[in-house]
């Protein structure tokens, strides 16, 4: 009978069990400022992705304390061969970590060679950049970086940021913006707001 139907669906609904949210992607808890809980993933993963194992690295470096010496050991897993970008930007980022502006721009601008379309090749140049305060280029690399891949937060971020050392307020507001709503989560997310309100005047 139709007037059945409604009530085995609600039968059937409740027989189901709920079903469990995914749990967050490497990227999402990056984002969130949850640098504890993603090591502690990777550390678990048979076989990390590149990604993963850069991105461990980057938040041993945002622990508080920052944990260098493990920082520069994820680093280190990455790539392997001098034809692999993921070397250049392991050692790119490594040298960030050690003050050696130069050296992790030069291994940047290798990786780049090596994989123009890799975003985090183009990515770990920006830093590169930002780190040497040469906001300029770094601005131009993380921009290039975010056409790459629009949905990795901190690239806009920091993208941002480089426009912002710039004077650059319209460009920097954009990357902002975009982040804010990317990362709403993020640790950075109260500091960004309120500098928005002043340039806003609000």
């Amino acid at each position: 009978m139709p007037f059945l139907a409604p009530i085995l669906a609600a039968t059937l609904a409740l027989a189901l069990p709920a079903q469990e949210p995914p749990p967050p992607t490497i990227q999402s808890l990056f984002e969130s400022g949850q640098y504890a809980q993603l090591i502690d993933r990777v550390h678990a993963e048979e076989a990390p992705s590149p990604q993963d194992l850069y991105l461990a690295g980057q938040s041993a470096r945002k622990l508080d304390p920052p944990d260098v010496e493990q920082a520069r050991n994820w680093f280190s897993r990455l790539g392997g061969k001098d034809t692999d970008a993921w070397t250049f930007v392991g050692r790119s980022a490594t040298a960030v970590v050690d003050g050696n502006t130069g050296q992790a721009i030069a291994d940047g601008r290798k990786a780049v060679a090596l994989a123009p379309g890799s975003f985090y090749a183009q990515y770990q140049l920006g830093l590169s950049y930002a780190e040497a305060k040469d906001f300029r280029n770094g601005a131009a690399t993380l921009e290039k970086a975010t056409t790459i891949d629009p949905s990795f937060a901190y690239a806009q971020y920091y993208a941002g940021l480089e426009y912002y050392q710039m004077k650059r307020v319209d460009k920097m507001a954009t990357f902002f913006e975009r982040f804010l709503k990317l990362a709403p989560n993020a640790p950075e997310r109260p500091a960004i707001e309120s500098l928005m309100r002043s340039i806003r005047g609000k």
